[in-house]
């Protein structure tokens, strides 16, 4: 249906005159329309939103333009098919002739790229948030292993202390031992004096010297012992600290990386909530 521009309102005669060229301002397809206060006088549609709104036609039911009209104010809202046969994003507002509401000027904008960002905002968000629960779950996962590895550092220290005590006590044992050889040496010094007398008493002094023998060479091997042991628990030791170290450098380190995508996330949260006003 035709309509004559020219009965139309001034203001509304303007906005048609300018409305071809709003979509060179919008960085998207949309699709521009101009209404009176039953129907709409201008329609410039894209391929995008094909919006089939014939002209001198009254608003369909529930229309954004109607609601417009009524309200006087700017409205955005969905669209749903049923209205003009495809989904989409209107922008309408008020025009006024004076104190009256004269018409409207409509943008419609397609929901499918808003909703496509939107989607990707909310997985990016959810894969986000798992990605800090997977952070902060290996980050605990390390903090018991440095704690775990603290416990064997602490438990080779304990180790090392009663080795040096096992160290101390062979030490009395090789000063008994070599006073005990003296005084087999001794005795048997004595008792070949005494010529046969000394016979018994040379028997006990040199089983003596064999005892003092025996004790010195037990006491050396146990000492040799200690000393591989001593060796070994100071190389556990030295890696247990830096295993430590290590777990501790990692620990914050992924402490790091979790408050970083925290950030990020919170961020994406902060996007999300502008692309809903869209």
């Amino acid at each position: 249906m035709a309509v004559d521009i020219s009965k139309e309102s001034p203001v509304l005669q303007a906005i048609i005159k300018v409305a071809p060229y709003i979509p060179l301002f919008i960085d998207e397809p949309v699709s521009v329309a101009v209404t009176n206060k039953t129907g709409f006088i201008f329609n410039q549609p894209c391929k995008e939103i094909p919006v089939s709104s014939e002209l001198g036609v009254p608003f369909p039911e529930g229309s954004t333009p109607g609601m417009v009209i009524a309200s006087g104010q700017r409205t955005a809202r969905e669209v749903p098919p049923h209205v003009y046969g495809i989904p989409f994003k209107s922008y309408a507002i008020p025009l006024y002739e004076g104190n009256e509401v004269a018409g409207c000027l409509m943008i419609a904008k397609s929901i499918e790229t808003i909703k496509s960002v939107k989607e990707a905002i909310s997985s990016l968000s959810d894969e986000i948030e798992q990605v800090v629960t997977a952070v902060n779950e290996i980050t605990d996962g390390v903090q018991v292993a440095s704690e775990n590895n603290q416990m064997v550092f602490d438990q080779m220290a304990n180790l090392l202390e009663e080795t040096q005590k096992m160290n101390d006590i062979l030490s009395v044992i090789n000063k008994f031992s070599n006073s005990t050889k003296i005084l087999g040496l001794n005795a048997s010094i004595e008792a070949a004096r005494a010529g046969t007398a000394g016979k018994g008493f040379a028997v006990v002094a040199q089983e003596i010297e064999r005892l003092s023998g025996n004790t010195t060479q037990s006491a050396q091997e146990i000492g040799t012992m200690l000393g591989s042991i001593e060796s070994q628990v100071n190389n556990i030791s030295e890696g247990s600290r830096e295993t430590t170290d290590a777990f501790t450098q990692q620990a914050a380190s992924l402490q790091e990386i979790a408050a970083t995508i925290e950030n990020l996330n919170a961020n994406v949260k902060v996007i999300a909530s502008y692309i809903q006003q869209l």
